[in-house]
């Protein structure tokens, strides 16, 4: 039997196509379409814990397959622990690789995704404890929180995520000694509340549709250009959304709304264009013999993980920034 059970734990290891996929959609409690567009040599080896407020799991999926996935039961925080996927999330569509985290799915959306040689470990955390923490974060703000994206705001915040969630795996999931109720309930409580601080989303940091009154006198488009003036001369330096708001200076809350109105990103995430546009000039300019590389040039604008730097540069430039770097040098 591929299945075998255990109290809260369930594992599969199997090479049938649809006993990984049967496995993963009972796990994770949405519709999934698994395709096989090249089978691994080894088998699929799954495990999924449920600890009731908190679940999570280990997948090692061989080969290149293909999913289509309903919106998730719960939230699905996924890390990549080996090879490779591409996920595509309405016209947004994220190539990823070792050490990347992401959200395994948004709530009301399906995702599109291609793997190769998979290995994934993932936290899923109940949205009720999602809609929860949002109301403490943000008290009497009763509007549904949705993610605007599935990656996190920086690296920073990705290693956050990452530190937690291996606290959850080790401590909770996988323990020697079970956790009770009430450890799980808090955790999953931190787990929502971290979820919310890493990755994009209406709560906390997006701005409202309609901002507080004591807000609007700073989303002038002007808010828009002295912090814009302020990036572009500050890039290469570790700055982040409250310094940028000190700058203006508005409240980070108006500094979020005046991008999302008038230019249609966010601080950071201009921050990070001009952060990739300076990268991409220093590699068409690097000469042989200057002593250069792609991590140097990548770290001097900030990007210290190289994957997620990789990823972004390939989203933006439709290729790698080696193949950018070796077509100059």
């Amino acid at each position: 039997m591929p299945l075998v059970a255990a109290p809260g734990r369930r594992r599969c290891v199997s090479r049938d196509a649809e006993t990984a996929r049967a496995f993963l959609e009972a796990a994770y409690g949405s519709r999934i379409e698994l395709t096989v567009l090249a089978p691994g040599a080894e088998p699929y080896r799954l495990t999924h814990t449920d600890a009731g407020d908190l679940a999570g799991g280990d997948l090692v999926l061989p080969g290149r397959l293909g999913f289509v996935s309903g919106p998730p039961a719960r939230l699905i925080v996924a890390t990549v622990r080996s090879g490779s996927l591409t996920v595509r999330d309405g016209r947004d569509e994220y190539p990823l690789t070792v050490g990347q985290t992401f959200l395994d799915g948004r709530f009301g959306r399906p995702l599109t995704t291609r793997t190769e040689d998979l290995e994934l470990r993932t936290v899923a955390i109940p949205w009720e404890a999602v809609r929860t923490a949002a109301r403490r974060a943000v008290p009497g703000d009763d509007r549904p929180v949705r993610f605007t994206g599935l990656l996190p705001c920086d690296a920073a915040h990705a290693t956050v995520w990452e530190r937690t969630a291996e606290y959850a795996h080790a401590a909770l999931l996988a323990p020697d000694v079970p956790a009770s109720a009430q450890v799980l309930a808090e955790s999953a409580r931190l787990l929502a509340a971290t979820a919310l601080a890493v990755f994009p989303n209406t709560a906390l940091t997006a701005p409202p549709e309609f901002p507080p009154p004591a807000d609007c006198r700073d989303t002038a488009s002007d808010t828009l250009r002295r912090a814009v003036a302020f990036i572009d001369g500050h890039a290469d330096e570790d700055i982040g959304l409250a310094d940028i708001a000190a700058a203006v200076p508005v409240t980070p809350r108006a500094l979020q709304y005046a991008f999302a109105r008038h230019a249609d990103t966010t601080p950071l995430g201009y921050l990070r264009r001009v952060r990739l546009a300076h990268v991409h000039e220093e590699l068409r300019a690097a000469a042989p013999g200057d002593g250069l590389s792609v991590s140097r040039i990548a770290a001097r604008w900030g990007f210290a993980h190289a994957g997620r730097f990789a990823a972004a540069y390939r989203q933006a430039y439709g290729c790698s920034p080696s193949q950018t770097f070796r077509a100059t040098g």
